[in-house]
């Protein structure tokens, strides 16, 4: 249980893997309901749109598909990054997505009007944006390669309304709903937590035997658990789940 600005010993050491056996009984899925087929590189991310009928993915191939899920059709293809794309993000009410890329932009889709698929760039990192998420409200989190994260009102996208400065690459971010917390993953093993206005709350463990022995590549809320209300999965092919004590960090702070 992590409650504030606590620092363990760490090792450079990699404790042995497992043997692997650990999931043995577990059911294995191998014909999938559908497939969605019309990327020429890989796919690095996937969300659902509101209502649960179409999905979009993001892949390296420059472009973000919007598909009709149960026929397997493709509605749209977003183009305009010039490279790579890192992730992709719907808002958990409206018809809108963002989508992250290397080339240090993240683009904003509305089809909230059928008629009209309207996209705003923005240009707000000098690196590879790793994601960029939407929270309750009218905020996007954008994180980057540039060792920042930063805050955005969609009302007003001109310039971000926090920034948080960090020593290491950030990968990607979640935003904690209910309470408005920010998990920063990072190349340096590091995870940190931020408020939306950001502030620092916390750095969990990175011990060989409290965190990750790697780079960290990706945090997710659980809200709805009673223990394990965030996890963090790493290069280390670990994914661990952290029991954060959020009354005593907004207290602390």
């Amino acid at each position: 249980q992590v409650s504030g600005e606590d620092e363990f010993e760490f090792s450079d050491k990699d404790e042995p893997d497992g043997d692997g056996d650990g999931s043995s009984d577990c059911p294995t899925v191998r014909a999938p309901l559908t497939s969605l087929k019309s990327h020429q590189g890989v796919v690095i991310a996937a969300d659902w749109l509101v209502g649960g009928k179409q999905a979009v993915t993001a892949s390296w191939d420059r472009t973000a598909n919007l598909y009709d899920v149960e026929t397997s059709e493709l509605v749209h293809s977003l183009t305009g990054h010039d490279q790579e794309l890192t992730h992709c993000c719907t808002h958990p009410t409206q018809r809108l997505v963002v989508t992250s890329s290397r080339d240090t932009t993240f683009r904003l889709w509305d089809f909230r009007d059928p008629s009209i698929h309207s996209v705003n760039v923005f240009q707000g990192h000098t690196d590879t944006v790793t994601s960029a998420v939407f929270t309750v409200g009218d905020n996007v989190v954008s994180g980057s390669d540039d060792r920042t994260v930063k805050v955005w009102d969609l009302k007003n996208m001109r310039s971000p309304i926090a920034t948080i400065r960090t020593d290491s690459a950030v990968n990607r971010i979640n935003v904690c709903v209910g309470q408005r917390i920010i998990a920063l993953p990072h190349d340096n093993r590091q995870v940190r937590l931020f408020d939306m206005s950001g502030v620092r709350l916390a750095r969990l463990p990175r011990s060989n035997r409290q965190g990750h022995r790697r780079m960290v590549c990706c945090s997710a809320w659980s809200e709805d658990h009673p223990i394990c209300n965030l996890f963090t999965c790493g290069f280390d092919r670990q994914a661990i789940g952290w029991n954060i004590n959020i009354p005593a960090l907004l207290q602390e702070k």
